[in-house]
C-alpha cells in the first residue's frame, strides 16, 4: 500500500493537533506535565496546537493518508529552531498545567540537552488510533529515514512508551541512552540510527 505524504501547511495544524491528541492520549511523556482531569484530551490537543507554529513554514511537518498520521522530521542543524518554537509556546501551555509549566520545562529542557543537532530528528510521530497498524506510521518513519540516508546523516528520536522501542528497532534505531528528567518523570528512551 502506498501512503501519500504531503507537507503540512499552517491551516492543517488544528487537524494535526486533533490527531496527535488522540494518538498520545496515554503517552507518559505527554501526560506527565499535564494534570489529570475530564478535559485532559482538550489540553493535550491545545498543547500540540501550540508548539509547532514556529516551524510549520520550514516544511518539516508531514501529513500522511489525508490527515490520518503526522510526523515532524527536523533536519540537521534545525533542532535548535524546533526547541525555540517549543519554548515560545510554553506561555500558551502554562495555563494547561497545574504548576505553570514547571514539569513541562524540566522535561523538555532535559530532552533538548540529549538531542544532537547533526541528525534528522523525529520530534513526533502520531497516527489516529483508528488507523494504527495500517502502515501509515511506517510510511512516515521511512519518509524521514530516506531523507536522512540521502543526506548521509543518522536519525534520532525519543519515546516514553517501552513498546515503541521494539517498533523503532525494526527501522534500524537502537537505544543510545535512557533515563528520567526527574525522579517522578517517565522513563524515556533515546534512539539513533547509524554509528
Amino acid at each position: 500500500m502506498t501512503v501519500p505524504i504531503d507537507v503540512v501547511t499552517r491551516e492543517r495544524l488544528p487537524a494535526m493537533a486533533a490527531v496527535l491528541a488522540r494518538a498520545f492520549a496515554n503517552d507518559p511523556m505527554i501526560r506527565w506535565p499535564l494534570p489529570d482531569g475530564d478535559d485532559i484530551g482538550d489540553r493535550i490537543e491545545q498543547t500540540f496546537g501550540s508548539i509547532y507554529h514556529g516551524v510549520v513554514d520550514a516544511e518539516v511537518i508531514w501529513e500522511a493518508g489525508d490527515g490520518v498520521g503526522f510526523a515532524v522530521w527536523i533536519p540537521p542543524g534545525m533542532a535548535d529552531d524546533m526547541f525555540e518554537s517549543d519554548a515560545a509556546a510554553r506561555e500558551l501551555v502554562a495555563p494547561l498545567t497545574d504548576d505553570h509549566a514547571a514539569r513541562y520545562d524540566v522535561l523538555w529542557s532535559w530532552i533538548e540537552a540529549q538531542t544532537p543537532d547533526d541528525v534528522w530528528y523525529l520530534d513526533v510521530l502520531g497516527v489516529d488510533p483508528a488507523k494504527q497498524g495500517t502502515g501509515v506510521g511506517s510510511a512516515l518513519v521511512r519518509f524521514g529515514l530516506d531523507r536522512a540516508a540521502r543526506d548521509g546523516a543518522d536519525a534520532f528520536l525519543e519515546t516514553a512508551v517501552e513498546a515503541n522501542v521494539a517498533y523503532y528497532e525494526r527501522f534500524g534505531f537502537r537505544t543510545v541512552f535512557d533515563g528520567r528528567a526527574a525522579d517522578d518523570a517517565p522513563r524515556i528512551w533515546f534512539m539513533r540510527t547509524g554509528g
